[in-house]
């Protein structure tokens, strides 16, 4: 079994999203999978109420559980036992001791950020924890805009702090936040848009990371270029 911890000191910079939409691909890929919410806003457990009552109990009923710090190695080792590929930790903002609790149990921790100061500053402390623990870590661009220095200027910021970057940008767009409205994912809201086309990228990158495949290049993508 595979362990994601998604997390980020600094709020609203995609977690939950990122999280949701990871797992719908991963259930597409024919993968047994979990999301736990670790966030005492809840974010994913609503997104999943949501869900359950777009698409019903049975095709809404992606696993999406509300676990306390304390808890989480006993509900690991349950879904380990129960034969689960792939666990995915949606981690709250600012609480820095439950996103080193989380990042401890990980194989891989994925950090978004925006392209603007307060989320970089953000993301070089969220670095720091997870390199502590000697985990790897990715950093992925969240709510890029489609024109500007921004996003070629935070990645060389990112890249001096000693984090590897994933290969897609997700930018703006408005099928994710519509998405979720209704517990759904870009995939399945807009299968042929572009924020689709985003999360089966990184998912890809995400899954060869877990697999041990170290090179970025791997799952190079056109989403620049499209954008």
């Amino acid at each position: 079994m595979k362990i994601l911890a998604i997390t980020s000191q600094k709020g609203g910079v995609a977690k939950t999203t990122l999280a949701t939409a990871l797992a719908v691909a991963a259930e597409e890929d024919g993968k047994s999978v979990a999301v736990f919410d670790l966030d005492p806003q809840s974010s994913a457990c609503f997104w999943s109420d949501q869900r359950k009552k777009e698409l019903g109990e049975e095709k809404g009923a992606l696993a999406v559980r509300d676990i306390q710090i304390s808890r989480l190695a006993h509900y690991l080792d349950a879904m380990r036992e129960a034969g689960a590929d792939l666990v995915i930790l949606d981690c709250p903002p600012v609480h820095r001791d439950i996103a080193h609790d989380a990042a401890s149990h990980a194989d891989l921790v994925l950090i978004p950020t925006k392209p603007e100061v307060f989320s970089i500053r953000a993301t070089q402390a969220t670095v720091q924890v997870a390199q502590s623990l000697g985990k790897k870590v990715s950093v992925v661009l969240t709510f890029c805009p489609t024109q500007g220095q921004e996003v070629q200027q935070t990645k060389a910021i990112i890249t001096m702090q000693g984090a590897s970057l994933a290969p897609v940008d997700m930018h703006q767009r408005k099928a994710y936040g519509r998405a979720q409205m209704q517990g759904l994912t870009p995939q399945e809201f807009e299968p042929d848009g572009k924020a689709a086309e985003e999360v089966r990228l990184l998912y890809t990158y995400i899954s060869q990371q877990l697999d041990g495949v170290t090179d970025g290049n791997e799952a190079k993508t056109k989403s620049a270029k499209r954008a």
